[in-house]
């Protein structure tokens, strides 16, 4: 029986260290790839606001009154133009003269007059106003129905103006009426020279209303 040397001995341990070695590292994984480890991604979603803007529109309806004495409103009613307008004889009273307003009509059917009308002293037939209009003077509104042809009347009384103090009056030339039917805005002019007073503070004319 041989006996081995102590060298040789050693140099077998260690081929036998090597050859495992060698082995532990063939086995490694043959991708040689390592997975990463994943990153702390973070998604955001940022979503759009939307906003909806309604445009606000206002519709504005006007609506204009209508002007007095239209057939709309009031078809039954007299209106100028199927009116003849005129004076009738003045009588004297003490200290002012009282004067009829004949209103007679033109047109080809029955019309109502009711109320009031518009009297004013004007300085010309196209001219301004002279002082206060006429006043009203009491009686009972009745609606009047004038055929065509027929009439109605409705009293005017004029005072002297020369009875009021000249400062307070402010005596004034004046060329006649301006007269409106009652409820109309139409007018006509009927001449009646006199004097009226300029001044609005002083009563220088009153009217009645329509009778039949």
């Amino acid at each position: 029986m041989r006996t081995q040397s102590p060298a040789r001995t050693l140099l077998g341990v260690l081929g036998i260290a090597a050859a495992l070695t060698a082995s532990a590292c063939g086995s490694t994984d043959e991708s040689g790839t390592a997975e990463p480890s994943p990153g702390g991604l973070t998604s955001t979603t940022s979503e759009a606001a939307t906003t909806t803007t309604t445009a606000a529109t206002t519709t504005t309806t006007t609506t204009a009154p209508s002007p007095t004495g239209t057939t709309t409103a009031h078809p039954d009613r007299c209106l100028i133009g199927e009116l003849q307008v005129t004076l009738g004889q003045p009588s004297g009273a003490a200290g002012s003269q009282e004067i009829p307003l004949i209103f007679t009509n033109t047109g080809t059917r029955d019309c109502i007059l009711h109320g009031y009308p518009g009297v004013s002293y004007v300085a010309a037939p196209d001219g301004p106003q002279v002082g206060a209009a006429a006043e009203r003077d009491g009686g009972t509104e009745t609606p009047v129905t004038v055929a065509p042809g027929a009439r109605a009347t409705a009293a005017v009384r004029a005072t002297v103006v020369q009875n009021y103090p000249a400062d307070t009056c402010g005596p004034t030339p004046v060329a006649g009426f301006r007269v409106y039917p009652p409820n109309d805005t139409g007018s006509v002019f009927l001449p009646y020279p006199t004097t009226g007073c300029s001044q609005t503070g002083v009563k220088q004319l009153s009217v009645q209303p329509v009778t039949g």
